[in-house]
């Protein structure tokens, strides 16, 4: 029986154990969140081999004028003799050609071959082209890493700004459900309308169900965090960071400033200018077909033939040479002359799209710092209201206090308080979510 129970105690403890690491919450600041995606993201660590992908392309094309050596050794069974034609005159017969079986019938033979180019200069060429194709794809894990850091941000930002507005709308709840209370409390006293514990009803279930829908968007939003970072934890993400505006967040750039930081540092104009460098030199590889080739050529051979298989008493002739192998390009069907022109119309198109990024990025650039200025000036708008709020929630406080309002005005002013901070988390949010998306605009975001 005392085992049993302790059996049931057990059970309950872990029971109650896994409840309580079910609910758990880890604090993360953003800047670990950062550092996590470095190495958790499965986006970024494809894009990292990719990046080493290409890496051994390059070394694929080097290897073309590297030399070459490759050994073979074949063995045949000959049934019936190989036959040689000679003139009748020189087998001693009377035919004009007279069909001579000569050769053993086991036949072995055996060569090292030699090809090291001389000139081979499309090679050369291709070999530009893939440390180009190299570093295009550092820039886009660079620019991969912007992007993510962009995303993890704004997702941060929106996680701690719902997680203030969680609370926001808790304190609320606690004030209407007492407001609720003395609601009730008057009308049963009949020194209260109907309507007015009806209001205050109708405020406190709306306050739970906004309550309820940011609950379950905070559960949400954090799952979602979790994957960009990487994290398979269980545990629930609870933002370590506060959400304050920084002294570096309240200045902006102007449009100038701007758009000289960006041409040095964006990371799609790096990469577009890559892809033109990438045009031109598949542009030059293309009429490298038509240049004469060189290389240095040699073989070393052994062979025997026999109609045993006693190795030992095989003869081996050896034949070897050394020399150079020149190839010309004479014609072939214009193949190369179309692939020059594709070349060409690819360089053009790249070029155009160097132009265009650019336009986009002047536009983009000028309605970032835009709607920085707006929610600066919103921010500041907000602000005020959320003092005047404040002053109007003490002052009608002090007035139910000594009778002179309604619990419905001090209802009202509460409401009032409560909409202005939410409006003031807001602005902050946008602010700092604006601040993120310029940093990113301008190529200085980075995990």
């Amino acid at each position: 029986m005392k085992r049993k129970f302790l059996n049931i105690l057990l059970a309950l403890l872990l029971l109650f154990s896994g409840k309580v690491l079910h609910a758990q919450k880890r604090e993360l600041s953003l800047a670990e969140a950062l550092a996590m995606a470095a190495n958790g993201n499965k986006e970024l660590q494809v894009q990292t081999l990719e990046e080493i992908r290409y890496k051994e392309i390059t070394r694929e094309a080097q290897s073309r004028l590297l030399p070459n050596i490759s050994a073979n050794a074949a063995y045949s069974r000959y049934f019936d003799r190989q036959v040689i034609f000679l003139p009748g005159s020189f087998a001693g017969t009377d035919k004009a050609v007279q069909d001579i079986a000569v050769g053993g019938k086991n036949v072995f033979n055996g060569f090292l071959s030699l090809n090291q180019p001389l000139f081979l200069e499309n090679a050369r060429r291709q070999r530009q082209a893939a440390v180009i194709n190299e570093k295009i794809q550092k820039e886009k894990t660079t620019d991969l890493q912007s992007q993510l850091a962009f995303q993890i941000s704004a997702s941060y930002f929106n996680l701690l700004l719902m997680n203030n507005q969680l609370s926001l709308q808790q304190q609320s709840l606690s004030r209407n459900t007492r407001a609720l209370e003395d609601t009730r409390a008057l009308f049963a006293q009949g020194r209260s309308l109907k309507v007015d514990t009806l209001r205050s009803y109708i405020v406190v279930e709306n306050l739970k169900s906004s309550i309820s829908y940011l609950s379950n968007n905070i559960e949400v939003s954090g799952i979602q965090l979790k994957r960009l970072i990487g994290l398979n934890e269980r545990a629930e993400i609870k933002p370590g960071d506060s959400l304050n505006i920084e002294s570096d967040q309240a200045e902006f750039y102007t449009l100038e400033q701007a758009l000289k930081t960006a041409e040095l540092n964006r990371h799609d104009l790096k990469l577009q200018r890559l892809s033109i460098e990438q045009g031109e030199k598949q542009l030059s590889v293309s009429k490298a077909e038509h240049l004469p080739q060189a290389s240095i050529v040699g073989q070393y051979q052994l062979q025997a033939q026999a109609d045993h298989l006693s190795l030992g008493s095989y003869t081996w002739p050896r034949t070897s040479f050394l020399g150079i192998q020149f190839t010309v390009p004479i014609f072939n069907g214009n193949r190369t002359n179309s692939q020059i022109n594709q070349a060409r119309i690819k360089l053009q198109q790249e070029k155009i799209r160097l132009d265009d990024l650019k336009e986009e990025t002047n536009a983009q650039l000028a309605a970032v710092i835009s709607r920085w200025k707006e929610a600066n000036a919103q921010l500041s708008v907000q602000k005020t209201t959320v003092e005047a709020a404040e002053l109007s929630y003490v002052m009608m406080n002090d007035r139910y206090r000594n009778g002179l309002s309604s619990r419905l005005e001090l209802t009202d002013a509460e409401l009032a308080l409560t909409q202005g901070k939410l409006n003031y988390l807001q602005a902050v949010y946008h602010l700092k979510v604006l601040h993120v998306e310029l940093q990113r605009s301008l190529g200085l975001l980075k995990l």
